[in-house]
C-alpha cells in the first residue's frame, strides 16, 4: 500500500513530455481514462470477497496501476514528443 503512494513520487521524473497538460495528447488522455477505470476497479475489487476471480482481477488491476506510472507514462511521453517534434519541423 506504502508503494502506491510512493510511486506517485515518480511521476514528475518519468513523464518527458516537452508539451504539459493532456489538452493536445491524444494518447495521454486516452491512457489517463484507462487510469481511471483501472483506479475505480481497484476499488470495487477491494470490497468484493477473497475469491478467485477478484484474486486474479486484482493482481492484473494492481499490475496496470504500477505499470502506468513506470511503463506507459514514460513510453507514451516518448511517442508524443516524436510527434511533436515531427509536427512542427519546418523544411
Amino acid at each position: 500500500m506504502f508503494g502506491a503512494i510512493l510511486v506517485l513520487l515518480v511521476l514528475p521524473l518519468t513523464d518527458r513530455s516537452v508539451v504539459r497538460g493532456n489538452a493536445f495528447k491524444v494518447l495521454s488522455k486516452f491512457f489517463f481514462f484507462l487510469f481511471v477505470f483501472n483506479f475505480v476497479l481497484l476499488g470495487k475489487i477491494g470490497m468484493c470477497h477473497v475469491e478467485v476471480p477478484f484474486v486474479q482481477v486484482g493482481q492484473i488491476a494492481t499490475f496496470l496501476y504500477f505499470a502506468y506510472f513506470l511503463i506507459i507514462v514514460p513510453v507514451i511521453s516518448t511517442i508524443e514528443n516524436v510527434l511533436f517534434y515531427l509536427g512542427t519541423s519546418h523544411k
